[in-house]
């Protein structure tokens, strides 16, 4: 094995999982060398002044560059601020459990709240700028929450030390505004950008926004929708002209109706693959969003159609050419015709027969048009 070039053995430790990376690089420095890429390749950075010294040690490493890493995820968080030793002690969020010494892991937990309280906005971006500048060959970038509901999943060692440092958690509020917008003005970093995923609560509102012309895949998992917010949602789609994926899904809060999204605003002249997701919208604005864009995928989850029904919006898509593949899954409710219940395989290939056939008739009602049917067999 000492023999193999250390671009097979670069290959070998990608394909390995972590713990065993950390075994294959332990056999040698010529095998820590060849494994270091691998290593790096996804890496999470959590959004605190600590995290970004940590990562600023990591890129002086003598294995190699960060310039391997392809995918970075940063997980932001909004710990719970006290007034008091006792009120922190009280807290919901505090960790009781844990056994360290609590007046220690009060100083800890002072000493990290006023330091994570003297970042501004300036600072935050440059810091976003100074991060992002270790890494030029990086290709996904995601914003996620830290959901304190999943801390004992998140693989990363920086977040449970803190944790267990101070004895506290972030709160369960998932917005990442915030973070968004001291993130955005330094995407200009890395000019092989091309994947952005968002995965916390988004409130598009007051955003500054610049364009984004290199992104071509956008994810956004949790979009705040709303009465009002079309314009705030449509300026920052709007901002990532050069789109060719697109998967975004409202947050589920209140009324259905007011999970819209704003798709006759919504426009991309190279969009192939979307994905809409627990959203409300109108048949003749979905029918005219599909119709406008050259898409090949469309996929929709519990979408809800309102002002018109599933069976008319998929009889004009059937004679769309080109029409795209559309794929539906879930419970999708109409207003003014019932339910399509697409509950198995069995339900899409119905749908692809309808959609592939003129003759073939609507399958998802019976023949007096009053009981929606869940499941038909061919």
């Amino acid at each position: 094995m000492e023999t193999l070039p250390l671009e097979l053995l670069g290959a070998i430790a990608l394909e390995l999982p972590i713990a065993d990376l950390r075994r294959f690089r332990l056999l040698s420095r010529r095998y820590a060398d060849a494994g270091f890429p691998a290593l790096v390749r996804k890496l999470s950075f959590l959004n605190t002044l600590d995290t970004a010294d940590a990562l600023q040690t990591l890129s002086q490493s003598p294995y190699g560059s960060l310039g391997a890493a392809r995918h970075l995820t940063i997980y932001d968080g909004a710990w719970p601020v006290a007034a008091s030793k006792e009120e922190w002690a009280r807290h919901f969020l505090f960790l009781s459990r844990d056994r360290s010494p609590i007046t220690l892991a009060y100083h800890r937990y002072e000493q990290f709240i006023r330091q994570e309280a003297s970042r501004t906005f300036e600072t935050d971006v440059h810091l976003f700028r100074t991060v992002l500048t270790h890494f030029p060959s990086l290709r996904e970038l995601t914003l996620s929450h830290i959901h304190a509901w999943r801390m004992q999943y998140l693989k990363n060692t920086h977040f449970r030390n803190l944790a267990n440092s101070i004895r506290v958690i972030p709160s369960f509020e998932s917005f990442v505004a915030k973070a968004i917008s001291r993130l955005l003005p330094a995407l200009g970093t890395c000019s092989r950008l091309q994947r952005l995923n968002i995965d916390g609560l988004l409130d598009a509102r007051d955003l500054a926004l610049g364009r984004y012309k290199t992104i071509r895949h956008l994810c956004l998992n949790s979009v705040l929708a709303g009465e009002g917010l079309d314009d705030s949602i449509a300026n920052f789609l709007g901002a990532f002209p050069g789109l060719t994926t697109l998967t975004i899904k409202t947050f589920p809060h209140g009324p259905i109706y007011n999970q819209r999204l704003p798709l006759q605003q919504m426009r991309w002249s190279d969009l192939q693959f979307c994905e809409i997701i627990g959203a409300s919208v109108p048949e003749n604005e979905l029918f005219n969003f599909t119709k406008r864009h050259p898409l090949k995928r469309l996929i929709l989850k519990q979408v809800t159609l309102t002002g018109g029904s599933w069976q008319s919006f998929f009889s004009r898509a059937r004679e769309l050419k080109p029409r795209p593949n559309i794929v539906c899954q879930g419970i999708l409710p109409s207003d003014s015709q019932g339910w399509l219940f697409m509950k198995d395989i069995e339900s899409q290939r119905l749908l692809d027969w309808f959609l592939t056939h003129a003759e073939f008739p609507w399958p998802f009602s019976d023949p007096n048009d009053d009981i929606p049917t869940l499941s038909l067999s061919p």
